[in-house]
């Protein structure tokens, strides 16, 4: 019988706690803190968690767009006439 791997599952793509938090310039207690509140993407197998780096790259875009979408926009602005 065969033993599963993070080898076999081809771990380059995967980070542990510690590489996802430095890859997000974050510490890993911040990124142990936040992960569920902000949604960022993850496995947990065992006790250890594993991050996806195209997971992370995708949570990133997707985080930059929802935070500038509305924000600073003028066109979104509406005119009071007094």
């Amino acid at each position: 019988m065969e033993t599963f791997s993070l080898m076999m599952a081809g771990s380059e793509d995967w980070l542990t706690l510690d590489e996802a938090a430095a890859y997000l310039a974050k510490s890993s207690h911040w990124l142990y803190q936040n992960r569920m509140k902000l949604r960022i993407p993850h496995s947990q197998i065992g006790k250890t968690y594993r991050f996806k780096k195209s997971q992370l790259d995708e949570w990133i875009r997707d985080s930059a767009k929802n935070h500038t979408s509305g924000s600073g926009n003028r066109n979104n602005l509406k005119k009071i006439t007094l």
